[in-house]
């Protein structure tokens, strides 16, 4: 229950340090300007707990009144509970973005404080999320890990999607492929990918991941390596790993084509995963005289005894 009475308070007055006080504080800056200005036109919400006043809502402008020098504005509540303080906290800032460590934040406050079908129904619709929705699904995975996950994905390094194959691992699976997300940032897809490359390996070899990585020598860094070539380098040793008779050909390819297309602007990429043999011969051009020259080139590299290697490999004998 709200009253309908506007209440003043002396900043210090009013007790700031709630676990409920979920989202973070936005600029004092801005509100210390606004305030000063115009004044504050929308109250904060407090409940009145016999000598205490706590604060629901509103902490940045607590601060910025302070930093005035200024009285609170503030609207009683009735809560009675921290669930009930935090629910109230979440819709009066409803209208705010909630990003991934915002969500993390607020699922890991109430996921021990009430079930998951409660969760799902009057918390993630308060973060814009549907209870059904598959999000909320990756959400429920989520807080079944180790919160040894949880800085990475705050600091953006790991999509949440990553848990369909990190709930999978062992603990000391996942403490092993934790290091390689600490410094890094992945897209959705490259992190999917690189895990289940490494889970489905294990499930292949009967091995631990944990010894695969160490078998394999994946290092986390190299010298003068950008974090995207990185990422790109362990997705690439990952899918080795995990299809080495394909890597292999890819291999193989790589050199056959180097030696047919040297010295030319063509590319040669074979079709179909090898299965059929067939190629795809391309370049690009701007002008006549730059096609003239791929067209001549073109005539020089097919009599490159490559072709043959090239229609050949992969293919059952």
């Amino acid at each position: 229950m709200i009253e309908s009475q506007i209440y003043s308070f002396d900043p210090t007055e009013i007790d700031c340090s709630g676990e409920w006080l979920l989202y973070p504080s936005s600029s004092n800056g801005d509100f210390i300007a606004s305030i000063k200005t115009i004044g504050q036109l929308v109250p904060v919400l407090v409940e009145i707990d016999g000598d205490t006043t706590k604060l629901i809502a509103g902490r940045s402008r607590v601060a910025a009144a302070k930093a005035l020098g200024l009285s609170v504005k503030a609207i009683a509540v009735e809560a009675g509970d921290d669930v009930a303080r935090a629910l109230i906290h979440l819709e009066e800032n409803r209208a705010r973005v909630a990003d991934d460590a915002l969500k993390l934040a607020v699922f890991r406050y109430f996921y021990s404080r009430m079930d998951k079908k409660e969760l799902s129904q009057r918390v993630a619709p308060l973060l814009g999320i549907k209870p059904k929705a598959r999000d909320m699904k990756l959400w429920l995975a989520w807080m079944e890990l180790s919160h040894d996950f949880d800085g990475v994905l705050t600091a953006g390094n790991i999509p949440l999607a990553a848990v369909t194959v990190l709930s999978k691992l062992s603990d000391d699976d996942k403490a092993a492929v934790l290091p390689y997300f600490l410094n890094l940032g992945w897209s959705r897809s490259n992190a999917v990918n690189f895990l289940t490359w490494l889970y489905e390996t294990s499930r292949r070899d009967s091995k631990p991941v944990a010894t695969i990585l160490e078998e394999k020598d994946l290092p986390l860094v190299r010298e003068n390596e950008s974090p995207k070539d990185g990422v790109a380098r362990l997705c690439k040793a990952a899918k080795q790993i995990r299809y080495p008779a394909f890597s292999e050909l890819l291999k193989a390819q790589e050199k056959i084509v180097s030696e047919i297309c040297v010295g030319t602007k063509w590319r040669v990429e074979s079709v179909g995963n090898f299965e059929t043999g067939e190629v795809t011969v391309q370049t690009r051009f701007k002008s006549r005289e730059v096609m003239q020259r791929a067209i001549e080139d073109l005539s020089s590299i097919q009599k490159s005894d490559g072709w043959d290697k090239l229609f050949e490999l992969g293919r059952e004998k």
